[in-house]
């Protein structure tokens, strides 16, 4: 029995959303959990490129949204353009280490925790205080990425299970 790919990506997103509100709500770190869906997010633009990962990060961000506390659509606004950069940059990188990998999934992660307080911000929402930001971000950032490796695992089977990495998309011919 193989799985297709779009049925691979839903069963990602659901488990981590169902991970995300249950275990790290419960677990935190000075008041801060990991951003499970926003790094599913991220992951999904490397792994699958610029649209497969836009289109499971936007999905990510609609079912980040369906338990947070935001409007509708706020993380879904946020998530894809962060999977296309991330999905950018790494096409342009001379040589891919862990260390590396590591660095730009914490810089990701806190590009994205700064865009979604900014979207929340534009939206009316008093989504961080700017005392403790930087701190609180910092923060996210570590947790995130120390339970990275097994997630970007799952994400790499999911977007990349039976499909060609890259999507060649057809023009007419003159």
């Amino acid at each position: 029995f193989e799985m297709s790919g779009r049925v691979r990506v839903a069963a990602l997103l659901l488990t981590g959303l169902v991970v995300q509100a249950t275990l790290f709500t419960e677990i935190r770190v000075q008041g801060a959990s990991v951003e499970l869906m926003m790094m599913m997010a991220i992951l999904a633009g490397f792994h699958g490129g610029p649209q497969r990962g836009a289109i499971v990060a936007f999905c990510a961000g609609l079912l980040q949204d369906s338990i947070a506390a935001t409007p509708l659509g706020l993380h879904a606004l946020v998530f894809p353009p962060l999977a296309v950069a991330v999905s950018s940059l790494e096409q342009r990188m001379l040589r891919s280490t862990p260390a590396t990998d590591a660095l730009a999934l914490a810089a990701a992660i806190a590009c994205g925790l700064t865009a979604v307080a900014i979207a929340g911000q534009v939206f009316g929402l008093a989504t961080f205080d700017p005392d403790t930001v930087l701190e609180r971000a910092l923060v996210v950032t570590a947790i995130t990425v120390a339970v990275a490796a097994p997630v970007n695992r799952a994400v790499r089977w999911a977007v990349t299970g039976g499909l060609p990495p890259d999507i060649q998309l057809r023009t007419a011919e003159s």
